[in-house]
């Protein structure tokens, strides 16, 4: 009788050794309302692996970016039109690599101490949301449902609900990494 192998999910952990490099920004807004988190819309292209999702401004380093984190801040310039020197950053989060796109991301956590005027680059960035953090507060936005991607169905798929759009997947586990230190900060 021969044994059948385990699965293994190594694949969706170990990054590839041709894995390129990412960098996102999760950008706060400190105003005077609540603080809020922006995230961008991704347009509807055939050839994106995240066509149509959820995500922070962000995309692949380049030669000329001195570190993860001017890339990131470079990317939220670009797609967003967020002065590059506006940005405060605060630190970064763990490091996660996304199987779909081979791309290993180092996120950042920056903030601006104003309300700014988005230029969205129309290729990139279909709409910016932004999302009071106290939003996050209420667990009943943590969802599951059954999602279509590329032609195969993901069965009970965590998600947020932000105001009807889907926040899943490398965003969605980012920000969960972030949320918890925002509640821990709240609470001590």
């Amino acid at each position: 009788m021969s044994s059948v192998p385990e699965p293994t999910l190594d694949k969706y952990y170990q990054p590839k050794p041709d894995a390129r490099k990412a960098a996102v920004m999760i950008l706060l807004i400190f105003d005077s309302e609540s603080p809020k988190v922006v995230f961008i819309k991704r347009p509807d292209h055939p050839q994106d692996p995240h066509s149509g999702q959820i995500s922070f401004p962000g995309g692949r380093i380049e030669e000329n970016d001195i570190s993860y984190q001017a890339g990131a801040i470079r990317e939220t310039y670009e797609e967003i039109g967020i002065p590059q020197d506006h940005i405060k950053v605060i630190g970064a989060l763990s490091k996660l690599y996304v199987f779909a796109s081979n791309n290993l991301v180092f996120p950042f956590v920056g903030y601006l101490d104003y309300l700014p005027d988005f230029v969205k680059q129309e290729s990139e960035v279909e709409q910016v949301i932004m999302v009071p953090m106290d939003y996050f507060s209420d667990e009943s936005i943590l969802l599951k449902k059954d999602l279509h991607v590329k032609g195969y169905i993901l069965k009970d798929v965590p998600y947020y609900d932000l105001y009807g759009h889907t926040l899943w997947g490398a965003t969605a586990m980012i920000f969960a990494e972030w949320l918890q230190i925002w509640k821990n900060t709240l609470a001590s």
